[in-house]
């Protein structure tokens, strides 16, 4: 009774095989480049996606002792993908963090108001959410929008692919600003307002829901089993809140992967002044009758795989000479925190509280002394800071976190866990399933063929610590003081950024030949 839990992420997917005690049986994962065509555009090439997708579950499935019998997918929020009627992509997946849509953001903006926007779709309006990009994609791409069947997120096009029906479940359609957050049902009047109609984008469901077996000729093409249920899944934050055992409100994920992003759970809908002005979403949980927010920056692990990519050449040779992680090396050449370098992860621009596109990376405190595990360290209390940033935001809007639960790439790190709970005052949970988005659809799909009786069931045998930090009382202070310093550098940089913003635009035309 194995399930697989796959999800295709912003740089790559992996598939998982777990057994019913929670086991991984198989594991396959697989990486994709992004691209930037122009400044402030972020895409991904759709058939590279797909082909790694093939890959990764077919290695998955290939590998495992037990044959799969259900699965189910956690996906990238926001991006899509336009595609004919034969189900093959007209254009690159257009990723969230993608800034090309800002005059159609403003236009629906103008249109319906912030607030109504907000108390209809649970979305502060940004020009991140999918329906400012199909708007886009219809105004500057009209022989692509002439010839689209479907606008699709990565969870349905991954059920049409399947052989199925695309359906895409409440969480993930929650991320497109086109979804009645009280309702579940498409927002007709975003939709007018848009100048768009619903029947482009594929029919919501809810998670877990089984919609189908794998067909023949896809369970081929995936190496799969003949047979093989496929279960609704998920948007990848609610999803690794599930497999985190995160339902209830009080407890939060700390998700560190390309995104560092909080997940806090809530049993209605909060959709307050205080939320909306901290620009902190509101959409439905993969888990049933509950609902999530979050709270998250667009470069997190991103900003230490840069680091590794481009100046950690030292560290990859002592890598592969010893065996040891590349970022174990890196994380281990680092000096204790907090030191007085300081590094604002905004490489993708911000994510809350400012939603800020134009926000840039900034690296203070530069010196002839400064060593690269300097910046190592800088990278590692960066994103904690902009944890506490993020801390402080939900608590005004009115949600309550009390602690963390750790998961991700970054939650096996113990000196970034310990950053953390220094930096935030919170205890920190690390998980003994770093991969908590496969672990979370996997449950869904367990769950929906009887391998757990319930998801309650599933947390209750499969979450588990793998190691549990507090704060210290001396790292405490000085990360107190420290934080006093960062949170001015956001503020203090922000004109300049959006100037440096301009001018790269400026510059990309200029060498286009345009005037």
């Amino acid at each position: 009774m194995s399930v697989l839990g796959l999800d295709i992420g912003t740089t790559g997917c992996k598939a998982v095989v777990f057994a019913p005690d929670g086991a991984i049986l198989s594991s396959a994962y697989e990486e994709y480049p992004l691209l930037f065509p122009r400044p402030g555009w972020a895409e991904i090439d759709s058939r590279v996606i797909w082909a790694a997708v093939q890959r990764v579950v077919g290695k998955a499935a290939r590998a495992t002792p037990d044959p799969v019998q259900a699965l189910s997918v956690s996906v990238f929020g926001e991006s899509f993908l336009p595609v004919d009627k034969a189900g093959e992509p007209l254009y690159n997946t257009i990723l969230s963090f993608d800034a090309r849509a800002q005059e159609q953001t403003d236009r629906l903006t103008d249109k319906l108001g912030r607030e109504r926007i907000f108390q209809i779709t649970g979305m502060p309006q940004h020009s991140s959410y999918t329906m400012n990009k199909v708007m886009w994609l219809r105004d500057r791409e009209p022989d692509v929008f002439a010839k689209t069947w479907k606008m699709l997120l990565w969870e349905d096009y991954f059920f049409l692919k399947c052989g199925l029906e695309p359906r895409v479940d409440y969480s993930v359609s929650g991320r497109t600003l086109a979804l009645d957050v009280r309702t579940r049902t498409w927002a007709e009047p975003v939709f007018e307002a848009a100048e768009l109609e619903p029947g482009l984008f594929a029919t919501p469901c809810a998670s877990g829901d089984v919609l189908g077996e794998v067909s023949s000729q896809a369970a081929e093409a995936l190496g799969l089993p003949k047979g093989v249920k496929v279960v609704a899944g998920g948007h990848d934050q609610p999803a690794c809140a599930l497999g985190a055992g995160v339902v209830e409100p009080g407890v939060s994920t700390d998700t560190t992967g390309t995104v560092e992003c909080m997940t806090i759970a809530m049993a209605e809908p909060v959709l307050t002044d205080a939320m909306l002005k901290a620009n902190h979403c509101v959409y439905p949980h993969v888990a049933p009758d509950r609902y999530v927010s979050l709270a998250f920056v667009y470069s997190a692990g991103s900003v230490l795989r840069w680091y590794r990519d481009h100046f950690g050449a030292d560290a990859q040779a002592v890598a592969e000479s010893t065996g040891r992680d590349v970022y174990d090396v890196l994380i281990g050449g680092a000096p204790a925190g907090p030191i007085d370098l300081f590094l604002l992860p905004h490489f993708m621009g911000s994510g809350t509280p400012y939603l800020d596109s134009d926000s840039k990376g900034v690296l203070v405190g530069l010196t002839l002394n400064t060593t690269p595990g300097d910046i190592t360290r800088a990278i590692l209390d960066g994103v904690a800071y902009e944890m506490r940033v993020n801390l402080e935001s939900v608590r005004s809007g009115g949600l309550t976190v009390a602690k963390f639960n750790a998961i991700g790439g970054g939650s096996r790190s113990d000196a970034w866990c310990q950053a953390k709970a220094d930096a935030t005052g919170l205890p920190v949970d690390a998980l003994d399933v770093s991969e908590a988005g496969c672990l979370g659809v996997a449950m869904l799909a367990g769950t929906a063929i009887g391998v757990w009786p319930s998801l309650d069931e599933a947390i209750a045998q499969l979450v588990r610590v793998r190691k549990s930090f507090k704060p210290t009382r001396a790292s405490r202070k000085l990360y107190n003081r420290g934080y006093r310093v960062y949170k001015r550098i956001y503020k203090s940089c922000a004109k300049l950024n959006h100037r440096v913003a301009a001018f790269a635009a400026e510059l990309h035309d200029l060498r286009e030949g345009k005037p």
